[in-house]
């Protein structure tokens, strides 16, 4: 019995050696955007801190990300310096992200890192994180264009600048917007727009589409016009100005969700309630939207995408830490994702342009929302 007892204690040992050595007194960082770039994600970040005082840590980027990009790596290594801290969620991951990321797996080997909405190349991002998590942008091209022929648009406006249009998944998208039109008989018009984080700022790029699309409609008298954006920022201003033009539509925001510059634009504002309830915020974008007779030229995802992201992979980190496991899993993945939209993700590997599968990097996919179905 005594060996028994002694064996039974030594496998206990190793078990218990197995399993992250941080189940108790853990904490998990949360980095975001501030609610000029991404309010979505700022909010989803505050309330996994107020719902767990103690575990959840969180700070934001500078709005110039892109000029500061020292301050923003800074910020992330600073997460890592804390022992306590087990994991690092990124959402979304800005210049910067890949170095940080790279520089904390050389003293941090154990420490869990996930980025969401990533800027920088795929390959790089899904080298220096253990979870990556896009749009899925790509098939996103299919969606909007798909949208924008069911009702009817006979001109599909892309609205972008050089800095986004350097991205890989957004050029992989453009492609296929400009594939899928030729084919729906619609014409596809970029126009350049300023940087957000240029000179103008923020607020020049959005003062530049509030003025472009009445321009647009003019240009095009007569006929439906879609316009999209792949910038978060303009979202709001482009949406505001869709809204004033009876032939103006909207298939999908870049980061699809239903707080996505629709509580801005729509003048509904979010309640803390209304994030867990998503179902009643549809019903209530639908009847401001039946306001503008836009119930049939707005759509969006039901499901909040980067919000998504941040609850996800809260879950998926706080399973790790306590359960242990690959530190990427994309079963678990899904699984978390699910739970915290309340609706299947679709999600697939992404795969570059020579057609290599990069087996980290998720992307998603959820359907988009006819708001004729929340009219009440």
């Amino acid at each position: 019995m005594k060996k028994f007892l002694m064996a039974l204690l030594a496998l206990t040992l190793v078990m218990a050696m197995a399993l992250p050595a941080m189940a108790e007194g853990y904490k998990i960082a949360i980095l975001t955007g501030t609610t000029s770039q991404g309010e979505e994600e700022f909010r989803a970040a505050e309330k996994l801190a107020a719902e767990n005082p103690g575990v959840v840590i969180t700070d934001t980027y500078p709005d110039n990300f892109s000029s500061e990009v020292e301050t923003t790596m800074g910020k992330l290594q600073q997460f890592s310096e804390d022992p306590d801290v087990k994991a690092i969620i990124m959402v979304q991951a800005v210049q910067g992200a890949t170095a940080a990321f790279t520089k904390i797996r050389e003293t941090r080997p154990d420490i869990l890192l996930i980025a969401g909405v990533p800027a920088e190349d795929p390959s790089d991002i899904a080298g220096a994180a253990d979870v990556v998590m896009g749009v899925d942008e790509i098939n996103g091209g299919f969606q909007i264009v798909e949208t924008a022929k069911e009702w009817g648009a006979e001109v599909l406006v892309h609205y972008s600048f050089a800095r986004h249009m350097g991205y890989e998944t957004i050029v992989a998208r453009y492609n296929i917007m400009e594939e899928e039109t030729e084919l729906a008989g619609i014409e596809l018009v970029f126009r350049d727009a300023p940087d957000p984080t240029g000179d103008a700022g923020m607020t020049g790029a959005q003062t530049f589409i509030l003025s472009d699309v009445p321009k647009v409609m003019e240009e095009y008298a007569g006929k439906k016009v879609a316009f999209f954006t792949t910038n978060c920022g303009m979202q709001e201003a482009l949406q505001a100005a869709v809204l004033q033009q009876a032939d103006a539509y909207y298939p999908l925001p870049c980061c699809p969700s239903p707080f996505h510059g629709f509580p801005a634009s729509l003048g509904l504002g979010v309640a803390p309630e209304d994030y867990g309830n998503i179902a009643s915020y549809l019903e209530k974008m639908a009847s401001k939207l039946n306001e503008y007779n836009a119930v049939d030229r707005v759509s969006t995802w039901a499901v909040p995408v980067n919000m998504s992201m941040i609850l996800g992979g809260y879950e998926y980190a706080k399973n790790y830490i306590e359960n242990g496991g690959e530190m990427t899993d994309k079963a678990k993945l899904v699984e978390a994702l699910s739970n915290v939209a309340g609706a299947e993700a679709q999600v697939s590997s992404y795969v570059d342009a020579n057609g290599v599968e990069v087996s980290n990097y998720f992307m998603l996919l959820f359907d988009n929302v006819d708001f004729r179905d929340y009219l009440k």
